[in-house]
């Protein structure tokens, strides 16, 4: 969520500049429709008075998407332009209540059966610590009904998690009324069933119908799309090479139009560290970046000076902090081992070392600046587990303090 006065800001960006703001936001609900950006651009305003009979910004709210669709075919308005119109309206009535920020949101978005409920309880039972037995979360799923929303504590971040259940009644409600679920919203995971084939053209359809929602309200949020289901037993198998190349291809294409910032990930729920490292990297974005790069920097000093291959930082939560890695796929290694050995790090405050084909794997746990971070390497000889255990550079301290409160 954004602070109060960006909110108010974003409100106003809806509306014509010239406008003389009100004292009080909710007075906006009162000025006649033109103040609208859209209905004064193309002086639809007389129209809209005479033929729905509204005259005030709440009584555009209350006209039904459906009446307002058959409207605009009947006098040469474009749909679309229509929908916003009254979706924006709705939303000036809904400014009052907002109280501004308390979490980020996080989006998790995509039809039926797609597996989004399993990956709303995986994340859940991670991120509340919640300690009870995987297998029998998978026995209990049901499908989301609705939208059901989880508040969560990653790293320094917290977040709102908003799982919208996929099922077409509820996906009509959403696209229907979207000032109520998708305004504010700072990230989507967006989940396609990679083994469901015959829908593929239905779950591209309602991520275009998103991607436009997200436009008109001016949103940018921050994309991770999930192929979701691809099991360890499905990676060898050529046709979801192809489905993935061809999902890929369709996806990348709609959000580059778009403007939007995206990244594409293989998730199963089977390997929940598929689902842990595609949310951690969207808490990653949330960071200030060029903190993140002077971090990477003091890392990479270090490492060469204690000569060590890699180095790659963690806090409590598993997510990654700052990195110098040789390339992606020993960074994305490094990442998965020290996940996998966390509790052991966490609780039992002690070093893992694991060798495997010729390379060193080893992680320590380091209180700094008042916390606890994990510092993780991969290397080609035993001598890991001296090098990592060498004195952490103290200019470091200062900038964990800015990224890690």
């Amino acid at each position: 969520m954004m602070s109060l006065k960006n909110f108010q800001e974003k409100i106003y960006a809806l509306l014509v500049p010239d406008l003389i703001r009100p004292k009080k936001i909710k007075d906006l609900k009162d000025m006649n429709i033109d103040v609208i950006k859209g209905i004064k651009d193309q002086g639809q305003a007389e129209t809209l008075k005479s033929g729905l009979k509204v005259s005030k910004i709440k009584d555009l709210a209350k006209v039904s998407l459906d009446k307002a669709r058959s409207f605009a075919e009947e006098h040469d308005i474009k749909v679309m332009d229509m929908e916003e119109w009254i979706t924006i309206s709705k939303l000036i009535m809904r400014a009052e209540k907002y109280r501004g920020e308390i979490a980020k949101k996080v989006m998790l978005l995509g039809i039926d059966n797609a597996g989004k409920t399993a990956i709303s309880k995986t994340l859940t039972i991670k991120y509340r610590g919640n300690l009870q037995a995987f297998g029998q979360m998978l026995k209990d799923l049901l499908p989301t009904k609705g939208a059901v929303q989880d508040r969560l504590k990653v790293s320094n971040v917290n977040v709102m998690l908003w799982d919208l259940g996929g099922q077409q009644q509820y996906r009509k409600i959403y696209l229907e009324e979207p000032e109520r679920f998708f305004f504010d919203a700072s990230a989507v995971l967006y989940v396609i069933d990679i083994q469901d084939e015959e829908r593929f053209d239905e779950t591209m359809d309602y991520l275009e119908k998103i991607v436009k929602i997200f436009h008109f309200l001016k949103e940018n949020p921050y994309f991770m799309i999930l192929f979701h289901k691809y099991d360890p037993e499905l990676e060898m198998e050529p046709k979801y090479q192809v489905f993935i190349k061809d999902l890929t291809k369709r996806v990348s294409s709609n959000l580059t139009e778009a403007g939007i910032r995206f990244q594409i990930r293989n998730s199963s729920v089977y390997n929940d560290l598929t689902v842990f490292n595609a949310f951690t990297e969207l808490i990653r974005i949330f960071a200030n970046v060029d903190v993140q790069q002077t971090i990477n920097q003091i890392l990479e000093k270090h490492a060469r000076v204690v000569g060590l291959d890699n180095l790659v930082l963690f806090d409590l939560s598993g997510v990654r902090v700052g990195e110098f890695c040789q390339n992606d796929e020993i960074r994305d290694l490094i990442n998965a081992l020290t996940i996998q050995n966390l509790q052991t790090l966490v609780m039992q405050d002690e070093q893992v070392v694991l060798e495997f084909e010729n390379q060193y794997f080893s992680a320590l746990p380091i209180f700094l600046e008042g916390k606890t971070i994990i510092l993780s390497s991969v290397h080609g000889d035993s001598s890991v587990k001296e090098k990592l255990g060498q004195q952490t550079p103290a200019e470091l301290e200062p900038w964990l303090e800015s990224l890690m409160e």
